[in-house]
């Protein structure tokens, strides 16, 4: 079978004797165009029996879209900041032959002087777009004032800051995952127990984890049953595992009557481990279908992960710049991921639902 060749911009142009730049006027119906060079182009479409899909629009105006992501550094390939990565460079391959590239900055979660380093950078390579996740709050604040005043579009993910201009946040109901993980801890405490809620962050108060802890205490504060549990929290600068057990055993020594564990991030595995070396009979629940919490959970040791879906969180954020800068599409303000509830009896559906995505995205011509 013989493949017809495409009609493109630059030969509706030719027909209609205009300019490229006129036929992207009309066919975007932007800017001013005299209805005699409108005519003609519309005529060149009719003609030549056009169809304005996005390989056309942007490969025949020779049109290029270079993106900058920005996340924390994944301390190791399972870790989870190397999902959302893996995201964005699953949706950048689907969209290459489209014009889309894209460079991949990282920042220390414990160094904001790394996240300024690398936000300069970007700011230099002046993108057209920028993924964006905004840890470090007023750091993020100077880097966004910058892309704003430089007309660069944005899309947050996992973490927000309120009251921007960025194109969309795609991520989590921040609260809301709190109010999930406190009545999944309700679910398998007593009214009395008592609760640690433990947070691997350098600064609460400049993080989205805060969030997070909140919607959790807000849960148990209008719980009419839960309303006895005491609630405390312990913020560990590090995400180091020796760091952590070192922090951990302290605690503990001072506060044995524990009998539920909430870890506000991706880290579960590494309390799961300690309860089990110390034989603490600890409910655990954390984020995240990592390997090393996917470990831990079949072992019995966290009774509940929250995933958040980070890879689609990346490939959405590419996604949504890229039909704002080809089909002219104004996202969404809010783009919220579902959250998976994981327990040990449905984990491995899970797993290949997970696989079963991954293969048919790589099977997508």
């Amino acid at each position: 079978m013989i493949k017809t060749k495409k009609t493109t911009i630059q030969d509706l142009a030719n027909y209609a004797n205009v300019s490229i730049g006129t036929v992207d006027r009309v066919i975007h119906n932007r800017g001013k165009v005299s209805p005699a060079k409108q005519k003609k182009v519309e005529e060149a479409i009719k003609n030549l029996n056009f169809n304005p899909n996005l390989l056309a629009r942007t490969l025949a105006l020779g049109k290029h879209f270079v993106v900058c992501s920005l996340f924390p550094r994944a301390s190791d390939p399972n870790s989870y900041w190397s999902l959302p990565k893996r995201g964005v460079e699953e949706a950048v391959g689907s969209y290459r032959d489209f014009g889309l590239v894209c460079h991949s900055m990282e920042y220390s979660l414990f160094d904001e002087s790394s996240f300024i380093e690398s936000a300069e950078a970007i700011i230099e390579m002046n993108p057209d777009g920028v993924v964006l996740a905004p840890l470090f709050e007023k750091e993020s604040r100077s880097f966004i004032k910058k892309l704003d005043d430089k007309k660069i579009p944005y899309v947050f993910v996992d973490a927000i800051i309120p009251n921007q201009r960025n194109l969309s946040y795609i991520g989590p109901d921040l609260k809301g995952s709190g109010h999930v993980a406190g009545r999944l801890m309700s679910s398998i405490l007593n009214n009395s127990d008592n609760i640690l809620i433990l947070n691997f962050v350098k600064g609460l108060e400049n993080s989205h984890i805060n969030m997070i802890e909140k919607g959790f205490r807000e849960f148990f504060k209008a719980s009419k049953e839960m309303g006895d549990v005491k609630i405390n929290s312990v913020t560990i600068p590090s995400i180091e595992e020796a760091d952590i057990t070192r922090e951990l055993t302290k605690y503990y020594i001072k506060n044995s009557d524990i009998q539920g564990v909430f870890v506000t991030n991706s880290r579960a595995h590494i309390i799961a481990k300690y309860h089990a070396q110390h034989e603490l009979p600890i409910k655990l629940i954390g984020f995240d279908m990592l390997q090393a919490n996917i470990l831990e959970m079949k072992k019995g040791n966290i009774d509940f992960l929250i995933s958040q879906r980070p890879i689609s969180q990346g490939t959405m954020a590419i996604k949504t710049l890229f039909d704002f800068f080809v089909q002219k599409k104004s996202p969404t303000k809010i783009q919220h991921v579902p959250l998976d509830i994981i327990i040990k009896e449905n984990i491995d559906y899970y797993i290949k639902f997970q696989e079963s995505v991954a293969n048919d995205k790589d099977a997508t011509p």
